[in-house]
């Protein structure tokens, strides 16, 4: 167990000692959780092989735009990377349009198991390499060492490349990537898988030190550990607040909103933290639900200057980062908040069902897989975790399971007759079907883009994340006065938007910028006509007025870990902990 100082105002970039009574709940390098049984084939750790009539699985399904989210909408990155263990292939039928005949399947990485919590044995969990945190993991990496390999150690700032880029991969591009210029490193490796990723790494960290510029400028302090940690506080309370009442809303409806309380309030504290809640990752989320965005990707990247876009195919540039140089990150974000992410439906675009990775040969010369399909790999993700069926996480999200594939009454009831047939094509009965198939098949919900299903996964894992974390932005300044914010600073921190954290680090390319005011939307809707930067910032380098956070600090003494009085935790004792870890602990 880590030893904890929870005196220290400051998150720790590992998250452990964010609960104090589990101090390893919601860290980096622990299991991922389950609400639904495990449905291993042995029940222990053998992949989920078997149909309910206890035969082989269905091959993986055929997983084949006016679209009102757009292509700048997701903040904070996807699920977890797999980590190598040992390889189960995924078969290709011979009379498969894309792959050769010699290619009889692709080659599948199980990812590496790993203990329960406890470390006691039993069940195969999976790992979970990031926090399970909405805490800018993304941005300043899951451990203290990517970390200081990030900062510039000087000013409170993360080290920059030319043009205020993410700053150069330090054992360069892979052999295998057809890169000509550097590639990044930043605080999640897969920054640069495709380009569309890279845009909102580089924004956060362009907003990380513009922050930390302005923190310096006011008050004087040149501590470069204050300078950092402050300007990481209110940097994570920005990502946390768009977060929360921009991207989300874009997803879910708004019944599904409120029901799980996700949006922030309009002014003050409020404090919803529960210590004695599991805020890890959900293994059905990470595996499956948070995968929706994979049928959001469009076939091409681009750029938008002054005249038409110019469009890249997605499948020449996974992993290289050229279209970010001269420029390229302002023309790929301006491109980004016009053009409209693909459809949410079961449909998975060509670049990726059939060219994923087609540009790099990533398991090697000897390798004879030219390329993946992302959908089949989804699904044999899910039976590699042993995720129950699509009617197991409907049961638990209080859904009526199907008991058949037609769309009446004790079927699929939320999916079109369409679907539904393709579904039946695939599986032998409605328990089979796999929750990334099932839930990608869904027909989306009135003022959502999801069905029910992968909203429930998705509202309920987020409400996790806030309910779960003792640094949550609104918590109550009189529960903790020097960690929490004031009123004064969160009222600030509730007028960042999406688009003026952008417009904030847009660098002068000769093209004035202009965005939509609630940038996760299109510019179509009502009221939601591009404004120029200027006008969304009414004058403002950040968007806020920085003189509250300047006046806290001063009141500190420029040290909010040295004014720190601790609270009190007796009610966290040893009894409560021996419930956790057992008698012994």
């Amino acid at each position: 167990m880590p030893k904890c100082d929870f005196s220290d105002p400051y998150r720790r970039t590992d998250g452990q000692c964010n609960n104090p009574i589990n101090p390893l709940l919601g860290s980096s390098f622990t299991p991922q959780q389950r609400v639904v049984p495990n449905a291993y084939d042995n029940l222990i750790d053998a992949p989920r092989t078997r149909s309910v009539d206890n035969t082989p699985p269905a091959q993986c399904p055929d997983l084949p735009t006016n679209n009102p989210i757009l292509d700048c909408c997701d903040p904070i990155g996807g699920s977890i990377k797999p980590e190598a263990c040992f390889i189960i292939p995924v078969n290709t039928e011979e009379r498969d349009p894309w792959f050769p005949p010699y290619q009889k399947c692709m080659h599948f990485v199980r990812q590496a198991g790993a203990p329960p919590l406890g470390c006691q044995t039993g069940v195969r969990e999976q790992i979970n390499e990031r926090t399970s945190f909405v805490d800018g993991s993304m941005i300043y990496g899951s451990d203290s060492s990517r970390e200081n390999q990030l900062r510039e150690k000087s000013n409170g700032r993360l080290a920059e490349h030319i043009e205020n880029l993410l700053p150069p991969h330090p054992q360069g591009c892979p052999a295998e990537i057809k890169a000509t210029r550097d590639c990044f490193v930043a605080g999640d490796h897969r920054q640069s898988e495709t380009p569309t990723l890279t845009v909102p790494h580089i924004t956060w960290l362009r907003r990380h030190n513009l922050i930390a510029d302005a923190l310096r400028n006011a008050t004087g302090i040149t501590n470069d550990e204050t300078l950092f940690q402050e300007t990481k506080r209110i940097v994570i309370a920005e990502l946390q607040h768009v977060t929360y009442n921009e991207f989300l809303p874009a997803l879910l409806s708004d019944k599904t909103i409120k029901a799980f309380n996700l949006r922030s309030r309009r002014s003050g504290h409020v404090d919803n933290y529960n210590l004695f809640i599991d805020p890890r990752t959900i293994n059905a989320f990470g595996v499956a639900a948070y995968r929706m965005g994979h049928s959001l990707v469009r076939n091409t990247v681009g750029h938008l200057g002054k005249g038409r876009p110019k469009t890249f195919p997605i499948y020449k540039h996974f992993e290289v980062p050229d279209l970010m140089y001269e420029g390229g990150y302002e023309l790929m974000a301006r491109w980004m908040s016009r053009e409209p992410k693909s459809r949410s439906d079961r449909f998975l675009v060509d670049g990726i069902r059939n060219r994923l990775f087609e540009n790099f040969n990533f398991m090697g010369p000897s390798v004879e897989t030219p390329s993946l399909d992302l959908g089949a790999l989804n699904v044999q993700r899910g039976r590699d975790h042993g995720i129950p069926s699509y009617n197991a996480y409907r049961q638990f999200c209080g859904l009526p399971k199907a008991n058949f594939f037609a769309v009446t009454h004790g079927g699929l009831v939320n999916h079109s007759p369409q679907s539904a047939r393709t579904l039946q094509q695939a599986y032998r009965h409605p328990d089979d079907i796999d929750l990334f198939a099932g839930g990608m098949s869904e027909t989306p919900d009135k003022g959502s883009i999801l069905g029910p299903t992968f909203q429930c996964l998705i509202a309920y894992q987020f409400s996790l994340y806030k309910q779960g974390d003792r640094f949550w932005y609104e918590r109550k300044f009189q529960e903790n006065p020097v960690a929490a914010f004031t009123k004064a600073e969160l009222s600030q921190i509730k007028k960042v938007t999406y688009s003026k954290v952008l417009c904030s680090v847009m660098n002068n390319i000769g093209v004035p910028h202009s965005f939509q005011p609630r940038l996760m939307l299109r510019s179509n809707i009502r009221g939601n006509s591009p404004l120029s930067c200027k006008k969304i910032l009414r004058k403002s380098t950040l968007g806020f007025k920085i003189k509250p956070f300047i006046q806290q600090l001063r009141k500190l003494g420029g040290n909010r870990k040295g004014s720190y009085s601790p609270l009190s935790y007796s009610r966290l004792n040893q009894g409560m902990r021996s419930i956790i870890y057992g008698p012994n602990s």
